[in-house]
């Protein structure tokens, strides 16, 4: 079975408003993949540009691939395993489909993507994952750009299997290094990772950026620059990307009320829980859980 095959079998459902453009369309193209070198090489699966209208929402079940997605236009939203990521144009992001993964547009959503494998894989994306190298709020900043864009088909052109391997090696290697600068102020402060794990520890209390100011005897401008510079996101972002992580598992594994769910997570105001739950899912709590079942 090639790999849209794999991907069309993978979805969770067909999203209702596809019914003026078949699902395919929002899936990429197969690429033409030479299996001989697959087990030490890395290997193209699949590639695309997609433009998916407001409010689609794409859901997979876990699939052996790994995959990188650059936005060109408009918002939209990425989760995969326990990674939530907001997308605006000129981001980035690494992932791994191993675990699930959905995409969800906020606005119209323009994008390449790219899924690939190989033996190599799953050790640049373990070093990245460890360096917090799997999003980028903007490539061009990140200076690479020309490291990506060669890796991006166009028209119906295929790349042979050692050029194609050259070039990943290339753009993870550049990724990997632009993480691990060992510049001081490259490392990160101490009182971060407290503050991180604070917030993993206690996302169902009161958080504000006053209280962790006062918390962290920091002060919150400079909290929230180097908390997004290290973490990819600033801080209450993250704690609302924790909150909603905890809903999801309780509304999949428990028959709680959506307002119980709500109180334990940390969201006195249901409205408020039900705003942010769909604007990192693409769907209500009630739909969540219903589609879960």
């Amino acid at each position: 079975m090639d790999f849209v095959h794999l991907l069309m079998h993978g979805l969770t459902e067909i999203p209702s408003n596809t019914a003026s453009m078949p699902v395919t369309h929002y899936l990429p193209k197969n690429t033409a993949t030479d299996g001989s070198h697959s087990a030490y090489l890395f290997y193209p699966q699949a590639y695309g540009h997609i433009t998916m209208p407001a409010g689609l929402h794409l859901s997979f079940h876990p699939l052996p691939t790994f995959g990188f997605l650059y936005v060109a236009r408009g918002n939209g939203n990425i989760t995969f395993g326990d990674h939530h990521y907001s997308m605006a144009p000129n981001s980035f992001v690494l992932f791994d489909g191993s675990k699930g993964f959905s995409f969800s547009s906020v606005s119209n959503f323009e994008y390449d993507i790219l899924y690939f494998n190989g033996s190599p894989a799953p050790c640049f994306y373990e070093e990245l994952s460890s360096n917090n190298g799997l999003f980028l709020s903007s490539l061009s900043a990140s200076g690479l750009n020309s490291y990506l864009r060669p890796l991006l088909p166009t028209g119906s052109q295929t790349m042979a299997p050692f050029v194609f391997h050259r070039l990943m090696t290339d753009f993870l290697s550049e990724l990997i290094e632009y993480y691990s600068a060992s510049e001081p102020g490259d490392t990160v402060p101490d009182y971060l990772r407290q503050m991180r794990e604070y917030l993993d520890q206690n996302f169902f209390k009161d958080i504000s950026l006053d209280g962790l100011e006062s918390l962290f005897g920091v002060n919150r401008y400079r909290l929230c620059r180097e908390f997004r510079v290290h973490f990819s996101q600033p801080p209450l972002q993250y704690l609302h990307a924790a909150r909603i992580a905890k809903a999801r598992l309780l509304l999949a594994e428990t028959t709680l009320k959506v307002h119980e769910i709500s109180y334990q997570v940390g969201y006195e105001n249901t409205n408020q829980f039900i705003h942010h739950f769909k604007k990192v899912t693409g769907w209500t709590p009630a739909a969540y859980r219903e589609r879960k079942r």
